[in-house]
């Protein structure tokens, strides 16, 4: 199946955790990271790693899956 749970799970459910329960949890956090506050910090690594999560998704639960619809051989 094309779209499987894990690949979801992968894909979308660790950024949205992330964000979700991160930024409460850092908001309070005084420290800052090269002069940025802690949780815009937080936020702006959440953007490149949301794209691994993404790529993660991609070459580990479903690309099999969708070389198996398109008819390529492996």
């Amino acid at each position: 199946m094309i779209g499987s749970r894990w690949s979801l799970a992968v894909a979308m459910g660790i950024p949205a955790l992330a964000i979700l329960v991160g930024v409460p949890l850092v908001s309070n956090n005084p420290n800052t990271i090269l002069g940025i506050p802690m949780v815009f910090a937080w936020l702006f690594a959440w953007l490149p790693l949301t794209s691994l999560c993404f790529w993660v998704s991609w070459r580990y639960l479903e690309r099999a899956a969708y070389g198996r619809l398109e008819g390529e051989t492996e």
